[in-house]
């Protein structure tokens, strides 16, 4: 194991089982750390976790799990009752986690949620520590391919810097809270965090028709986009390269509109190189023909739904609804989404409660959501006279 010191205590790279074991067994005792997890989305077509970074206020440690085979007591820290886990942003790192080793978080403070909560108008972590902590994070691996081995010396930095200065911000954001009478709004949100799972990634017939704007296409554009789609992931998984490195999503739907025919037609669309065309030019043009190819009877319909009849008084009080949530937004200094989000009204909105008690049968209304205007203020909005 390599370890070398930062300004604020010691920073070390673990890189074997019996590194690990050792540091959690310090750690378990400390009762508050920092945890941040780095992937590589931006060039993996297969997406995991290359690096987790743990602080607490005397030390940070990185941690490989390319060298470390059994995490397990990562998983153990994370559960732990009597340690507080400090993440910014939780949601992803929760989600790629349960994904990737089954690890679930306990007792958990999300210094984004914090910020959002505390009105902050930029609740990015560099935004964030720049304005508490006078530290500037630097942006240019924010984006950088974890995946790589060895990391670079400024990598390394960069990574350490993501948590060293965490648990200091927690505070700040913490004692902010308690000022505004919010703590409880944010303990709410850290408990719901641990409910999280990883809910993403599943390959099937419909998945190109999640990107946005495919199922506008009319149905001849709509079969070649989805061929093209298809070699495209193919490609993508053979390569272990982010799909969009392959084709950009804008060059997959100028091709399905064009449907080019030739080599020189294709080298025409936007996003289309020198090199794609040469390399992939045959297997797109392939795709492409497929598409047109297909018989006029077997493109796909898109069924005509139905529409819901007006319902005015499910509108009337969803208009109510919106107006009382706005109005509490403006008086906390917090952004509408955050202080009851559409789809919450319109569960509000639909469920027509007879009695104030009707409202805690609203899934989706958090408690403290109720308690900013308080509920008697709801339940007139959202009842039906």
């Amino acid at each position: 194991m390599a370890s070398k010191h930062h300004n604020d205590g010691q920073l070390q790279l673990v890189a074997d089982e019996d590194a690990l074991a050792s540091l959690i067994a310090r750690l378990t005792s400390v009762g508050r750390i920092a945890f941040d997890t780095e992937a590589a989305s931006f060039h993996r077509y297969v997406d995991r976790v290359y690096l987790i970074q743990l602080s607490t206020d005397t030390e940070t440690a990185l941690i490989d799990p390319l060298a470390v085979k059994n995490l397990d007591p990562i998983g153990a820290i994370l559960q732990d009752p009597e340690v507080e886990i400090v993440f910014h942003d939780a949601d992803y790192d929760l989600r790629v986690l349960n994904r990737d080793y089954g690890f679930q978080g306990r007792n958990l403070f999300d210094t984004r949620l914090a910020a959002q909560l505390a009105g902050e108008e930029a609740v990015g972590l560099g935004a964030l520590l720049e304005k508490y902590v006078e530290v500037k994070l630097d942006k240019r691996f924010q984006r950088a391919d974890w995946s790589q081995r060895p990391l670079s010396r400024e990598m390394v930095a960069y990574a350490a810097s993501d948590t060293k200065h965490l648990l200091h911000l927690r505070d700040i954001l913490a004692t902010r809270l308690q000022q505004l009478a919010r703590l409880d709004w944010a303990e709410e949100e850290f408990l719901r965090l641990e409910s999280l799972r990883w809910t993403g990634g599943v390959k099937d017939d419909e998945s190109h028709l999640r990107v946005k704007g495919a199922k506008a296409l009319p149905p001849r554009q709509r079969v070649i986009f989805e061929r093209v789609y298809a070699w495209r992931d193919t490609t993508a998984e053979e390569l272990d390269r982010a799909p969009f490195r392959v084709l950009g999503n804008a060059t997959m739907f100028a091709i399905a509109r064009a449907a080019p025919e030739s080599l020189s037609a294709l080298s025409r669309i936007n996003g289309i190189s020198a090199s794609i065309a040469r390399r992939y030019g045959p297997a797109i043009l392939s795709a492409v023909k497929q598409g047109v190819d297909l018989p006029k009877e077997a493109l796909p319909r898109t069924p005509r739904r139905k529409r819901p009849l007006p319902d005015p008084g499910y509108e009337t009080r969803l208009e109510r609804l919106k107006e009382l949530r706005n109005s509490c937004a403006e008086s906390c200094g917090l952004d509408p989404g955050l202080v009851c989000p559409n789809g919450t009204l319109q569960a509000i909105a639909r469920a027509a409660p007879t009695t104030v008690g009707d409202l805690k049968g609203v899934a989706e209304l958090r408690a403290w959501q109720r308690s900013v205007p308080g509920e008697l203020a709801i339940f007139e909005a959202a009842h039906s006279t």
